[in-house]
């Protein structure tokens, strides 16, 4: 029963992470997302990485608490590795102060939590997007595995 629990603990977990890189790549913030690659999987310094992507450290070490309080450090990491190339290739839906679902004017720093009330339905299909993208290329990868 146990493993059970913990399987079902595993996936919530891996689900809110996605889902919140999703969000980030949904606001147009590539930015964060390349300085918490660097900060989190690099191990660069937060200064370093923030100060490389031009974001503002206290976001940066924000961006991160939020994701390590949603799983352990180690899935977030490897979460963030494998999700990478697929969260650079997400079309925002935020750009230039407007929303392209609902058409509304958006100042900058009010387009996640617009995306997070109005678009959460936006949020959970691209998190699933990613899910399958990330065991799709894993799989890719044992095939290799298994033909060399």
């Amino acid at each position: 029963m146990q493993t059970a629990d913990n399987r079902k603990r595993l996936v919530e977990e891996r689900r809110a992470v996605l889902e919140y890189l999703a969000l980030k790549a949904l606001a147009n913030r590539k930015d964060v997302l390349q300085a918490l690659y660097d900060y989190l999987v690099n191990n660069e310094s937060p200064s370093e990485a923030s100060k490389k992507y031009n974001v503002q450290k206290a976001q940066l070490k924000s961006a991160a608490y939020q994701l390590v309080s949603k799983a352990r450090p180690p899935l977030v990491v490897k979460l963030l590795k494998l999700a990478m190339p697929f969260l650079l290739e997400i079309e925002p839906i935020v750009e230039e102060g407007y929303c392209k679902i609902c058409h509304t004017p958006i100042h900058t720093n009010h387009a996640e939590p617009h995306i997070a009330v109005k678009h959460q339905d936006i949020i959970k299909k691209t998190a699933l997007e990613l899910e399958e993208k990330i065991k799709a290329s894993l799989k890719a990868k044992k095939l290799v595995r298994a033909t060399n």
